[in-house]
């Protein structure tokens, strides 16, 4: 997995863990949105990735097994996970929607319906041109989780 060290959300121990949530925040323009917080108003899409379904931490006990005799398949089937999107508009949080999103190391890219963000530029991209709309920076998960349940109207994070 050395191949893929550098890539956005694989840290000091491989890809993201199955049992981890992430949050990630995207925003329009040409360069990379603080990774610090989430914005206090303005517009963005706050993607927070959750942990991997029953069937799919399953699948990981076969996955880890295959990947010691074929890491190329793995990495190009990658895995999937629900993810949350939260798009605010102009500061104002509508609920959250619900997808299925797709972690994939080769190529490197994260697929989220129609957007798809570079795991090796952080480029968000619309996903049926991809023409790059923005750029995307992982947020500390406990921080975002707080602005989400005091902004998305009846989520529960």
């Amino acid at each position: 997995m050395d191949a893929y060290r550098d890539y956005f959300l694989v840290g000091q121990f491989g890809e993201v863990c199955t049992m981890c949530e992430v949050t990630v925040l995207c925003e329009a323009g040409s360069e990379l949105p603080a990774d610090d917080a989430v914005p206090t108003g303005g517009d963005f899409t706050l993607y927070h990735l959750q942990t991997r379904t029953f069937w799919s931490q399953i699948s990981t006990i076969w996955e880890w097994f295959i990947s010691n005799f074929r890491q190329d398949e793995l990495a190009a089937r990658g895995h999937t996970r629900p993810v949350h999107v939260y798009k605010v508009q102009n500061g104002i949080w509508p609920s959250q929607e619900i997808i299925e999103g797709r972690l994939i190391l080769e190529p490197g890219v994260l697929e989220f319906d129609d957007y798809t963000i570079d795991r090796t530029n952080r480029a968000w991209q619309n996903a049926a041109s991809g023409e790059t709309v923005g750029y995307c920076s992982r947020l500390p998960l406990w921080d975002a989780l707080k602005v989400i349940a005091a902004n998305a109207p009846g989520d529960a994070a």
